[in-house]
Parts: C-alpha cells; sequence; structure tokens
C-alpha cells in the first residue's frame, strides 16, 4: 500500500529553482502533494507557484505569508498545516535544490520503522559539498548550541531536511512556537524528542547553493544563543 505525502517547501526568491524542484518531486512518481509557504518573495517566486498549483491541479497548495519574514514563521505556518492534512508522511526540505528530492524514497524507507526521520550531512555516508571554512564553522556552532541548550544529541540536529509522521506533527504546540528564524529546525525537533518519538537519521549529500559572504558575528550568537534559551524556558512553562 503506497503511503500518501505531503513535501513542504518554505520558499523565498525562489522563481528559478521552484519550477525544478516541482518537476524532480512529480517525476519520483509517488503519491504526493507539495505545499508551498512562500514569505511575499519580492522577485514572483508566489507568482511562479500559482502557476505550477494550476499546472498541477489539486496536487500543489500555496500559501503567501504576508507581515514578518522569516524560515521560523514560514515553517510553523507550513508544518502546522501540512499536520492537519490526510497525509502519511511530510517531507520538509529547501527549495533551492540543495536537497536533492530523489534521496525521499530512500528516507522514506527508514520512516517504515521510525517517527523522524534526520537527513543528516554528517553520519557516514553524508556530505555537505561547495561548504568554506566560515559555513562550517556556522555550522559546527550551531550544532554546539544545539546540544549544549538543548540536548539535540544528534549528528545534525540543524538539517532541514526531514520526513515526520503526520500523526507526531499534530501533537507539537504549534501556537507556542517561538522561532522566527532557521531554529524553528531544532525546536520542532527539540519537542519532537520530548513525546520520545523514534528519531532516526539517514545520510544525504547537501550541495550548497547559494553564493556570498556569510558572516557570523558576536550578535548572532547571542540571540541565537538566546531563542534556543526560550525555546527551553517555554517548553517547561
Amino acid at each position: 500500500m503506497s503511503q500518501k505525502i505531503t513535501v513542504f517547501l518554505p520558499t523565498y526568491n525562489e522563481r528559478a529553482n521552484l519550477p525544478v524542484m516541482v518537476e524532480r518531486l512529480m517525476a519520483l512518481g509517488l503519491d504526493l502533494s507539495i505545499l508551498i509557504v512562500d514569505d511575499s518573495s519580492p522577485d514572483g517566486t508566489g507568482d511562479a507557484a500559482e502557476q505550477l498549483a494550476a499546472a498541477h491541479a489539486g496536487r500543489i497548495r500555496v500559501i503567501h505569508r504576508d507581515g514578518p519574514r522569516g524560515r521560523g514563521l514560514a515553517g510553523i505556518v507550513g508544518l502546522s498545516e501540512a499536520a492537519k492534512t490526510d497525509c502519511d508522511f511530510v517531507v520538509e526540505m529547501d527549495a533551492d535544490l540543495s536537497h536533492e528530492p530523489e534521496e525521499i524514497p530512500r528516507l522514506l524507507q527508514a520512516a517504515e520503522q521510525a517517527d523522524v526521520v534526520i537527513g543528516s550531512r554528517y553520519i557516514a555516508g553524508g556530505k555537505a559539498e561547495n561548504f568554506g571554512w566560515l559555513r562550517t564553522l556556522n555550522s559546527a556552532t550551531a550544532r554546539w548550541l544545539s546540544i549544549l541548550i538543548l540536548g539535540l544529541r544528534f549528528s545534525d540536529p540543524t538539517s532541514g531536511y526531514r520526513i515526520y509522521r503526520r500523526e507526531v506533527l499534530a501533537q507539537l504546540p504549534w501556537e507556542g512556537m517561538i522561532s522566527p528564524g532557521p531554529s524553528i529546525v531544532e525546536e520542532t525537533l527539540y519537542y519532537v524528542k520530548r513525546l520520545n518519538a523514534r528519531i532516526v537519521e539517514v545520510p544525504i549529500r547537501y550541495v550548497e547553493r547559494k553564493h556570498g559572504s556569510s558572516k557570523i558575528t558576536i550578535g548572532i550568537i547571542l540571540r541565537w544563543i538566546m531563542t534556543l534559551l526560550k525555546i527551553r524556558w517555554a517548553a517547561k512553562t
């Protein structure tokens, strides 16, 4: 019996990449639908998403977010909405082609014996390509903070390529989630872990697609620490 899948794609300025991602997802031949949450992209990603939805009637839903932008805010909307569908599994992944959709069948196979599957760049068999030294440092710092503050002892707790059982997502306190930015992946994993869910990691190939300078400052680190501390505090109140 085939499993029903909802693929959640948060988007911001992905007009060029989104059609390619959708084409590759549809080519998998799985029983899947796609939920796109666009953060009011100025490059017309929202319009491109609507065109794709029209071309794949009934298989793509588009949510246009207004107000403050943020990966976390989009994640809260997307994952909470996906949890309301009738699917069996929810796939979360980036829309910029850093996450390869062809990995999904292998992750789904692991999900048969788990509640959450994390696509890991750092366990044996995983790869993180096009990472410069600063990007590597940023990632290592985020992993260390996740372990130290939230107790997320995984090789890649900041990975945004995951598969969740829908019923697990439905148990999370979405209205109380507080991460406006990328730390939403850690916040989600933190609450999943508190449910004693079965969590496994599977190696993936991650290809960094974004170019330009990545700057980590003391201010960024302090804000990240404060957000993680707030997550931990909020979960205990």
